[in-house]
């Protein structure tokens, strides 16, 4: 042995300056710098989810809420529930606090249906304050209105920014458009 190499080091150092032929998976295998590879596929990695989850989730995440109404009864008319709403609201934050209060964004999926044969429509009303860029301001919406009669539902999805404070309630419409006996939803 000598000089203090282990058994076969003379060998190794000889095979080093040797060209090495190297065939199929093994000739692709040595072609690859590993360290470069492994740190370019978790750069990739990485740099998919952090797209996936900006693209995928707001920037707080979102709550989505059931809701239902159900209008009074008026015994007058022979019925035991005049009005019904429900759905989903989904909402989440969006921007910045102005003005001492947070924006937020989101939508509806709801349902509102007039279930009484008399001369009144159904709504879903909302109350909300929205922001116009200056400051906060009390608005309304009727986005759904029944108006065909009896037994009859509407259906519709919708999206909305830039709002806080939201209410949601089911109210009776007469056919000059004035709301009455609005019933607040319950949210779970």
């Amino acid at each position: 042995m000598g000089r203090g190499r282990a058994p076969g080091a003379n060998n190794r150092a000889r095979d080093a300056n040797r060209p090495v032929k190297w065939s199929g998976t093994l000739a692709l295998m040595k072609s690859i710098d590993f360290g470069n590879f492994a740190k370019r596929a978790a750069l990739v990695a990485c740099a998919s989810a952090t797209a996936a989850m900006a693209f995928a989730v707001p920037a707080s995440a979102a709550t989505t809420l059931h809701f239902y109404a159900n209008g009074p009864a008026d015994w007058s008319r022979n019925c035991d529930m005049t009005t019904k709403a429900s759905g989903t609201y989904t909402y989440y934050e969006h921007g910045p606090v102005v003005d001492g209060h947070q924006p937020y964004a989101g939508g509806f999926d709801a349902s509102e249906s007039d279930l009484c044969g008399d001369s009144h429509g159904a709504v879903l009303h909302l109350t909300y304050f929205k922001w116009t860029g200056t400051k906060w301001v009390p608005a309304t919406a009727d986005p759904i209105k029944v108006t065909t009669g009896a037994h009859h539902t509407e259906t519709r999805s919708w999206t909305f920014k830039d709002v806080r404070d939201v209410k949601v309630s089911t109210c009776m419409i007469d056919s000059a458009g004035a709301l009455s006996s609005c019933t607040p939803a319950t949210f779970y």
